[in-house]
């Protein structure tokens, strides 16, 4: 059996993962937009029997993909960051309560 241990730290690092990952799929988005050619690259066979449109579909759903990619890694560490900031908080009242509570019990 697997030990899990969620650190801040772990979470943090998961999102700065993430929001590499994302840098990437956005620069495989541009570079997929590169790729959009002309029908002319086909000639008049590969035009014909449709080459060129099947292309371009298939590279602007390739595009798509990685743009979605990009936007669920960049939620992912926006939510990541989120989770990190609610355990501080939290972390920081439960501190402040039992700080209280010693202070109630000493006087």
């Amino acid at each position: 059996m697997t030990d899990l241990k969620v650190t801040p730290e772990t979470l943090s690092g998961h999102g700065q993962g993430c929001e590499s990952l994302a840098d990437k799929f956005g620069q495989l988005a541009d570079l997929l937009h590169q790729a959009q050619v002309d029908d002319q690259c086909f000639g008049p066979i590969g035009d014909m029997v449709g080459l060129s449109s099947i292309y371009l579909d298939s590279v602007r759903e390739c595009q798509d993909l990685a743009t979605k990619a990009k936007e669920f890694l960049v939620k992912t560490r926006q939510s990541l960051d989120d989770t990190v900031k609610d355990y501080a908080d939290t972390e920081q009242q439960i501190s402040e309560m039992l700080k209280k509570a010693g202070e109630g019990l000493a006087g």
